[in-house]
């Protein structure tokens, strides 16, 4: 019999046909396999068994990395049985869904050979087969062959073709190359220019002197320094224009991370997962500079994802990694552009020549009440799509937010999430924003017929919106923040209804004012602001995320509080008078206010700075026994919505600050406002009989927020949801998006 087989899923850049045809050949069955658009074809002929074993070998044990979501069977007409089984040239005929993988961590066999000094590609630092490497970074089309990634500028040597045309685990590898024919290190300083393992030498000589270097990774350029020094992190801090907010550390094992950090099953699956993300640890020891990590309780821990990596950490041990680029900035991927940068701060540049189509930062998960979940979603799990239920009938475009920016394609019930790019106010970020949206519909053939935007007017993603509005004439539709944050939880885990408990720093509502302490009553596409915290207002405009201290004395001002500070004269006229001033219901903005009243941080040098000490203060407090401080936040019910009145609580703080441990003030507050999210949604329950819980938005970054209220809420019945393929804050936005927006279209 014969029969034509199609194969749907992740398939291509996984060794999926090399794999077909070791199948084929050890069965017996003739014919072909190719790829085509983004999925792979297979003509088999061969005895009916042998067939149906082959489809049931696709289905069920088909190779690492490779995702098979359906297999399609037809019979064909064959004159005569072709001869043996081989696998041909692809074609671009386009298939609906198609699916590529993300770049894949260099595999054990690989670490095998390069440290063998009998194998011919020992030492080689780009080392791959067809079980790992670079894939989306390097892809500039569909279907997934040398010629359509940036490998086709390194033609094979015979050596590498004779092993790419035969049966071993490099047959079909696109990335196949060596030290005779594939891309090779090299590194400049200050004029000097060295290659291969001189460059690996030197290049590790001057980082264990104490030097930070930019090494050119899968994703992009990286600044990388050993974490032992203090002055050499500041020389890194320096050059990223990068204050305090802490570094990830990247270590050579598994081992030597858990010989500082505390490392879990669920830490330890993380780590280990093709996407090797950083992952948040909590600490054993501390034996780095006080300025890798700052004040934060947690090591951003990751292991080497690229032979390169490996040599390095192998050689120097634990570094300090973090994106190659200046604060705010997208990550550098041009040679020319870091080569001429001169950066100051900067001792040296290992590269090699391989072009990076696609930039990418690192990806960041930490383990919450149980819960693997994803704070930066972006190498490692980009561009895998996310599955909704609901099949959308035509293809959109969901914008996201302007913070944590990231876009998602919509085609049927596959989301097809962009990778993080960082906030869009900023020219250059707003720049690389606009090529990712033309390159994923480039590359995924889908032309959106309506585009999804948030509600604000001020947002880039608006502008960008209406732009393409005005230019394509495709429709738009507004969706307000955190009802996209709580529809993103729910096309996560397919319900479709919950109380939406959604706090963060701003978004912008339907009323004009500043949304962000809220509780929403979510069914389907609709949902009700049936809680809130209560508003205050505050003045400075997106000053005020900044300025902590002037959050904290407009919540003095609500509170009627006195303060003899000129400042605060200032900030109550301006408040009187309504200048630069708007209403808010902020649970980011009352974090920054207790920060300030308990002496933390007055400001935030970088998002999230002032909730974060608040958030370590209150752990510290826990750690050491301590009692919480008795703090109650009032709820009320006015015009049909339930209200937590925060000026009872800021009054109490502001009383006892000075007198009482902040930390016992900072967990009181935490109690008290993880006891008002349990009450409040007890009371919303009473109201509507809705027993899910999803509990997003920035705030819950905040782990200790977020286990307390998800085991109180548990204790009292609820089913609590929380993110875990998409981060909580603003970079999930886009597939709440898209979750409402499949039902729409």
């Amino acid at each position: 019999m014969t029969v034509s087989i199609t194969v749907l899923g992740i398939v291509q850049g996984v060794g999926f046909r090399p794999f077909v045809a070791r199948t084929a050949e050890e069965l017996g069955i003739a014919g072909t396999v190719r790829n085509s658009g983004g999925i792979v074809k297979i003509i088999a002929a061969g005895e009916r068994e042998a067939v149906d074993e082959l489809v049931h070998r696709l289905r069920f044990q088909s190779p690492k990395g490779a995702q098979v979501t359906e297999v399609l069977c037809a019979p064909v007409e064959c004159a005569e049985k072709p001869p043996g089984f081989r696998i041909v040239e692809s074609d671009e005929d386009r298939n609906p869904l198609p699916m590529l993988p993300p770049d894949l961590p260099v595999c054990e066999d690989c670490l095998h050979e390069m440290r063998d000094p009998k194998n011919r590609r020992y030492g080689y630092p780009f080392i791959s087969c067809v079980a790992c490497g670079p894939r989306y970074s390097i892809v500039k089309r569909l279907p997934y062959d040398r010629n359509t990634t940036t490998m086709e500028d390194f033609p094979m040597c015979g050596a590498c073709e004779a092993e790419y045309t035969g049966k071993g685990r490099r047959r079909h590898a696109q990335t196949i190359s060596c030290h005779d024919c594939g891309p090779q290190l090299i590194f400049e300083e200050k004029g000097c220019i060295l290659q291969r393992q001189k460059a690996l030498e030197r290049a590790a000589e001057l980082l264990q002197s104490g030097a930070v270097l930019a090494v050119k990774g899968i994703g992009g350029y990286q600044f990388i320094c050993l974490p032992y020094c203090e002055t050499t992190v500041e020389q890194l801090r320096l050059l990223k224009k990068r204050d305090k907010k802490p570094f990830a550390v990247m270590f050579p094992s598994l081992r030597a991370a858990g010989e500082l950090c505390i490392v879990g099953k669920e830490e330890t699956e993380l780590l280990t997962s093709p996407a090797r993300p950083i992952v948040l640890l909590a600490k054993k020891k501390d034996i780095f500079a006080p300025n890798v990590a700052g004040e934060s309780r947690r090591i951003g821990a990751f292991l080497p994802y690229t032979p390169l990596h490996q040599m390095l950490t192998d050689i120097c041990g634990p570094l300090v990694v973090t994106s190659g680029n200046v604060s705010s900035e997208p990550i550098i991927t041009e040679d020319r552009e870091m080569l001429d940068a001169v950066l100051p701060n900067l001792n040296g540049i290992l590269y090699n020549t391989r072009r990076i189509e696609t930039p990418l930062d690192d990806s960041v998960a930490r383990v919450a009440a149980g819960i693997k979940q994803l704070l930066r979603r972006s190498r490692g799990y980009v561009p895998l799509p996310v599955r909704i239920k609901k099949k959308t009938r035509k293809p959109f475009l969901a914008m996201g937010g302007d913070l944590k920016a990231c876009f998602a394609l919509c085609m049927e019930n596959q989301v097809y999430l962009s990778q993080y790019f960082g906030d869009v106010e900023e020219y250059k970020v707003l720049r690389e924003f606009r090529r990712g949206i033309q390159r994923m519909e480039e590359i995924f053939g889908i032309r959106p017929k309506a585009v999804l935007h948030d509600l604000h007017p001020a947002y880039q993603t608006f502008a960008l919106a209406q732009e393409m509005n005005e230019k394509q004439a495709v429709p738009l539709r507004g969706i307000q923040h955190h009802h996209a944050h709580a529809a993103s939880v729910m096309a996560e885990h397919g319900i479709e209804h919950c109380i939406g408990v959604v706090f963060d720093g701003t978004g912008y509502g339907p009323d004009g004012t500043i949304w962000g302490g809220e509780f929403l009553r979510c069914r389907g596409t609709e949902f009700e602001r049936i809680g809130q915290l209560e508003e205050i207002v505050l003045c400075g405009g997106d000053a005020s995320a900044r300025d902590a201290e002037l959050t904290g004395l407009c919540h003095k001002y609500a509170a009627g509080l006195p303060d003899g500070s000129s400042r605060f004269a200032v900030a109550a006229a301006a408040i009187k008078q309504r200048v630069n001033t708007e209403r808010s219901s902020s649970m980011g903005r009352l974090f920054d206010a207790v920060s300030a009243l308990l002496g933390l941080r007055q400001y935030n040098s970088y998002e999230g700075e002032c909730a974060v000490s608040v958030e370590n203060a209150a752990a510290d407090a826990q750690e050491k026994g301590d009692t919480p401080f008795p703090l109650c936040f009032d709820i009320v019910e006015r015009e049909g919505r339930f209200k937590a009145l925060r000026t009872p609580v800021i009054r109490a703080i502001a009383d006892a600050a000075g007198r009482e441990d902040a930390g016992r003030l900072a967990l009181g507050f935490h109690a008290a406002l993880a006891d008002m999210v349990v009450r409040m949604c007890r009371m919303i329950r009473e109201k509507t009989g809705e027993n899910n819980v999803a509990l997003t938005g920035g705030v819950f970054a905040n782990l200790l927020l977020t286990e307390r209220c998800a085991d109180l809420l548990k204790n009292e019945g609820f089913h609590v949801w929380l993110n875990s393929a998409v981060p909580c804050n603003d970079g999930g936005l886009a597939l709440g998006q898209a979750y409402l927006g499949a039902q729409w279209f």
